[in-house]
């Protein structure tokens, strides 16, 4: 998990969006050009020995307005899917909080985040446990600077049973550069790929809205389960170390942000 962030193509940008709409065209108008190609022939009957002129050229122009309605109809289809394609999903620095809970400030105002002491039966480990774990869980590896990290533990015994990594602009001016560029659903296909994470599933993110994705991943030879919240600011990845389902992951993750967001 500590590799958080991968490039991969954005499939909810503008530019991705506006592609799309480029290439429905592009078919139309390639289409159109063919059409007319085509039936050159066709559309110039010619008149034969002792026929009337004046039919052929009656003829003429039924034929041409037939290719031009054909052409109005490939059109206007073109038209329609385009239109429809275009569905660009907003920026991460875009997203909106919902309206105001557990005493939080009014929607889209800045936030400070502070991970918790504790929450739900979990408690933050200080000192040289945390220290002992962090040197277990990056196994020499670094994280991207700016990160802030909480290891907790949910049963007493000082080992490590879930994992948070947080970045936030509040103190790294380059997440806010990230996700003016990126949707939130981009930052979740980035970092499920990074997690090699499976059955990546959307959950309702509460009141600071952004989302909330969970999915499996495979770690030390055992199934973990993997989260990441992201909102305007900040970008949260959380690693439960038992396997939980899904669901129950996901409202962790959630208590946790909501305990953690001031």
């Amino acid at each position: 998990m500590p590799g958080m962030i991968v490039a991969s193509v954005d499939t909810t940008s503008q530019s991705f969006a506006l592609g799309q709409v480029t290439g429905v065209l592009l078919v139309a108008l390639v289409g159109i050009v063919l059409l007319w190609r085509l039936t050159g022939s066709w559309r110039s009957p010619s008149t034969p020995a002792g026929g009337d002129p004046a039919l052929t050229l009656r003829e003429e122009r039924k034929r041409r307005l037939l290719i031009v309605g054909v052409t109005v109809l490939i059109a206007v289809g073109a038209g329609v899917k385009a239109a429809a394609s275009y569905n660009p999903e907003p920026r991460a620095s875009e997203t909106r909080a919902a309206a105001p809970a557990f005493g939080a400030a009014e929607a889209g105002t800045a936030r400070t985040v502070v991970l918790p002491d504790s929450f739900e039966d979990f408690r933050l480990l200080t000192g040289e446990a945390a220290e002992r774990v962090e040197t277990e869980v990056l196994a020499g590896r670094k994280l991207p600077e700016g990160t802030k990290t909480g290891y907790y533990d949910e049963d007493g015994d000082e080992n490590i049973d879930l994992v948070v990594l947080v970045r936030s602009a509040e103190w790294d001016p380059k997440v806010r550069e990230e996700k003016a560029t990126k949707s939130i659903s981009q930052e979740f296909r980035n970092f499920f790929t990074a997690a090699k994470a499976r059955d990546a599933t959307r959950f309702a993110p509460g009141p600071y809205g952004g989302g909330i994705s969970c999915g499996f991943a495979d770690y030390f030879g055992g199934t973990q389960t993997v989260c990441a919240w992201s909102d305007a600011t900040t970008f949260g990845a959380v690693r439960l170390v038992r396997e939980t389902n899904l669901a129950d992951a996901a409202q962790t993750t959630l208590t946790l942000r909501n305990a953690a967001m001031r």
